[in-house]
């Protein structure tokens, strides 16, 4: 399984860090990068320019960037001014320049992966710009409320019913390409409904997934994910998002020992709980989240 086509979807650190853990794979490796952030330099570009969000595809080049001195730091670099330029990343306009310049965002990304020496993969989910949406749930003698972003998600304090993008947006042939020739699709940890999900809202690369004999596995995160007014994201919740998306049943979750977990989950679901010896920032340590991944798709495959 070492040379297997390893496909991951995700968003910002937490797709980073699992493509980090598993880059020993090469060219054999591609993220699938969530194009709707909108906080930060990022959300400051979408609000001037119709732009995709170029943020989380950043952050997964600069994490799988081999490379010292000047280079890296330089595509990393915030600006730290009294102007318009203050809090802006370089990265960010960097490749915001290339999108200015026609330059598909596909493949500004492929311009940026060879200045900076990164043999993995890193697509877009889309080559549009789109907004993840959210219905929330009616509650009695109240009507759903619509929220717009993923800024208000996250920070919404109503139960969400279920996500979807506005406008729909397509993802691009190399996306559908490489999920249709891949051993093994992952998706990573990190915040779930504003990471994870949006890719997946996408129709082709839901029907992409779907029609794929390729394990599917879902990495948690280390602690709960917690939202507004106190609220937490259930086991049960993500199951549920991802049953209204459309997206198949999931062949393997690696669930972390220091996670509580019900006897009903284990039975229910085709869970493995894996040591994941969390660093001190809460983070899966790289070399075991990558054992649990290559030790679990055989019995995924076989399964």
């Amino acid at each position: 399984m070492e040379h297997s086509n390893l496909v991951c979807l995700g968003g910002g650190h937490g797709l980073g860090r699992l493509l980090v853990s598993l880059r020993e794979s090469g060219s054999r490796l591609t993220g699938i990068v969530a194009t709707t952030d909108e906080g930060g330099s990022t959300g400051r570009l979408r609000e001037e320019a119709e732009t995709i969000a170029w943020g989380d595809l950043r952050n997964c080049l600069s994490q799988l960037c081999t490379l010292d001195g000047i280079g890296q730091r330089l595509f990393e670099y915030r600006f730290d001014t009294q102007g318009d330029l203050d809090g802006h990343n370089l990265g960010n306009l960097v490749l915001f320049a290339l999108d200015q310049l026609s330059v598909r965002p596909t493949d500004a990304i492929r311009i940026m992966r060879d200045m900076l020496n990164i043999k993995s993969h890193l697509l877009p989910m889309a080559d549009s710009p789109t907004t993840l949406m959210a219905k929330t749930v009616a509650l009695p003698g109240h009507e759903a409320n619509i929220l717009v972003g993923e800024l208000s998600i996250d920070d919404s304090d109503e139960e969400i019913e279920h996500l979807y993008l506005e406008p729909a947006v397509v993802a691009g042939p190399e996306v559908i390409s490489t999920i249709e020739h891949s051993d093994a699709i992952i998706l990573s940890a990190g915040s779930f409904m504003t990471s994870i999900m949006p890719s997946l809202l996408v129709a082709n690369i839901r029907d992409a997934i779907n029609q794929s004999t390729a394990p599917l596995i879902l990495v948690i995160n280390i602690k709960e994910e917690h939202l507004g007014g106190g609220l937490v994201l259930t086991f049960d919740k993500q199951i549920e998002l991802l049953e209204k998306a459309g997206i198949r049943a999931l062949d393997h979750i690696l669930w972390p020992a220091n996670r509580d977990l019900s006897v009903q989950d284990l039975a229910k679901y085709p869970i493995t709980q894996v040591d994941m010896k969390p660093c001190e920032r809460g983070l899966h340590n790289e070399k075991v989240l990558r054992a649990a991944i290559f030790d679990a798709l055989p019995k995924a495959i076989s399964g």
